[in-house]
């Protein structure tokens, strides 16, 4: 494609800084997960190797403090979300959503004494409004698992969103807000959870001298201290290198920020009048692409996509619609499937020219003219 949804992660500088980074085990990911809790305005990271492992920690975390066997998430939720949620033991069952998050009316209908956690994807960094939706599952009983994989720093009432549930996962894949090349956090609002967590991610043990803080290590002393195992865990844990690569992005976060904004704010005022779209978000982020919508928008992602510009779906649409998940239950989707059909996404990653950006706004703006 002409006009890709991504470009190439910039690297210039980074051998530089590896070279006076990447040293002492640990230090890179010791300060990257500081660095992290510091923009978040979390009180601390859980660094793993994907948001796919994120989701996975959080989730085998999460069964161990209920009993309930049954998971809510939304229509549009990724895949290894759901399946994170399988494998920790969880039924998985879908309910609409309400523009691109759950819908509390949706939540509200399927909530019951068998649900015991309400998955809420802030899906392409639009707000799910989580406030509302953990307000209700919390008064059922239910944990909170948020999936903020497609945002960053996104508020809701002046709150960092990871403080309305109980686990809030993040993903650093490369086409996302921040890169380390591979990799994803957990933050947990409760420590003892993030202990847990923790402890799912380091092949199941108690030992945390690995977060520089012996001290407080629970592990019993000896020469098996490290090697004292208290859950069947995994080994999710992130590299020192994508670390040493996440902290250096994180220098330039804002300026990403700014022109992520830049880029939809393009594309939004060259074409709104001929598409619908979505107002910029005003929550602490940018979005993570441009939706937008056409009544016949098979015809126009077609045209679009036949002069070079890559259009994407609404990640594969309803998640009930994927081979693999389309046997579990959900309540119509109705919602979630007519949003799904007639709305598509273009890029505003920050690797993207501002030309391109502006080429893309011009040619949406041709070819939605010739659907008409």
């Amino acid at each position: 494609m002409r006009f890709p949804c991504t470009g190439a992660t910039p690297v210039e500088g980074f051998g530089a800084f590896l070279d006076h980074e990447l040293g002492e085990p640990r230090r890179n990911l010791q300060q990257f997960a500081t660095e992290l809790a510091a923009l978040l305005g979390a009180p601390g990271v859980t660094l793993v190797n994907s948001g796919s492992s994120a989701n996975l920690a959080a989730a085998l975390a999460l069964r161990e403090r209920t009993r309930r066997r049954r998971a809510l998430v939304a229509g549009f939720t990724f895949p290894t979300t759901v399946s994170a949620l399988q494998l920790a033991g969880f039924e998985v069952q879908v309910v609409d959503t309400a523009d691109f998050g759950m819908a509390e009316y949706a939540l509200a209908a399927a909530l019951g004494p068998e649900v015991g956690v309400v998955c809420v994807t802030q899906f392409l960094g639009f707000s799910a409004g989580i406030a509302g939706l953990a307000a209700r599952a919390e008064a059922a009983g239910a944990l909170v698992l948020q999936d903020a994989c497609e945002t960053m720093t996104m508020v809701e009432d002046g709150v960092p969103v990871h403080g309305f549930a109980d686990a809030t996962t993040y993903s650093f894949y490369h086409p996302h807000h921040l890169s380390s090349f591979g990799g994803g956090a957990v933050v947990c609002r409760d420590p003892s959870l993030a202990r847990v967590v923790e402890s799912v991610a380091h092949w199941g043990r108690a030992c945390t001298c690995h977060l520089g803080d012996e001290q407080s290590c629970p592990a019993p002393p000896g020469e098996g201290h490290q090697f004292h195992y208290v859950r069947a865990g995994q080994n999710l844990e992130m590299s020192e290198l994508n670390a040493c690569f996440g902290r250096f992005t994180l220098r330039r976060f804002g300026d990403d920020e700014v022109v992520r904004r830049a880029h939809y704010e393009r594309l939004r005022q060259t074409a709104s009048e001929l598409v619908s779209t979505w107002p910029l978000p005003e929550h602490g982020c940018s979005p993570f692409v441009f939706p937008f919508r056409h009544p016949d928008m098979a015809t126009l992602s077609a045209r679009l996509r036949g002069r070079g510009v890559e259009v994407r779906t609404l990640m594969g649409g309803p998640i009930v619609d994927q081979p693999a998940f389309a046997r579990l239950a959900h309540d119509g989707l109705r919602g979630c499937r007519a949003l799904a059909a007639n709305t598509r996404l273009l890029g505003i990653h920050q690797t993207l020219p501002a030309e391109d950006v502006a080429a893309v706004a011009e040619i949406l703006v041709d070819e939605a003219r010739a659907c008409r």
